[in-house]
């Protein structure tokens, strides 16, 4: 059986599927969040260690969440969750914050630049991919809303379209 959509123009599920962009420079981090994920294929991993490289790579891979760090050589883990923000591609991919930092004035700034979850570094491995999961699904739901109207948008133009010519028609 083909994993195909029905529709040439429906998304296929793998547009769907759960895909985790960390951004942390410390490979140490990178290996132990992989170690995390990989008893789950379900949950696709993915990582950029140079912080400089880290909107490019969201932009090319279209991450159903990302999880920044904060403290990276010459950048700010907030600049960058302002940078997500401000691209129209990354303005709504959840942003977790993965830090050391466990400090209330920082977890509020965090959420205040827009990350939608903050976890102190290394969380527990259930409770990871409980928020990965968690956010994922939100943001999924979103996309295939947006799948949903942008369909139902052209049938209802081309609707428009066939009574127009169908009053033509009535009136010729």
């Amino acid at each position: 059986m083909s994993a195909a959509s029905p529709h040439p123009d429906e998304p296929t599920s793998a547009e769907y599927k759960v895909r985790v962009l960390l951004v942390d420079d410390q490979l140490i981090i990178v290996e132990a969040v992989r170690r995390m994920l990989a008893s789950h294929p379900d949950i696709e991993y993915h990582y950029v260690t140079d912080p400089h490289a880290a909107l490019a790579g969201a932009q090319a891979l279209r991450p159903t969440v990302i999880l920044q760090d904060l403290v990276m050589p010459g950048v700010d883990g907030f600049d960058l969750i302002q940078e997500y923000r401000a691209d129209p591609a990354l303005r709504e991919v959840p942003v977790i914050v993965l830090t050391t930092k466990d400090e209330p004035k920082l977890k509020a700034h965090g959420f205040a630049v827009g990350a939608n979850d903050y976890l102190v570094k290394l969380p527990d491995q259930l409770e990871l991919v409980a928020r990965i999961r968690h956010h994922s699904s939100g943001y999924i739901k979103g996309l295939k809303c947006e799948a949903c109207q942008a369909k139902l948008a052209g049938v209802q133009a081309e609707l428009a379209q066939v009574k127009a010519e169908l009053a033509a028609l009535r009136g010729a």
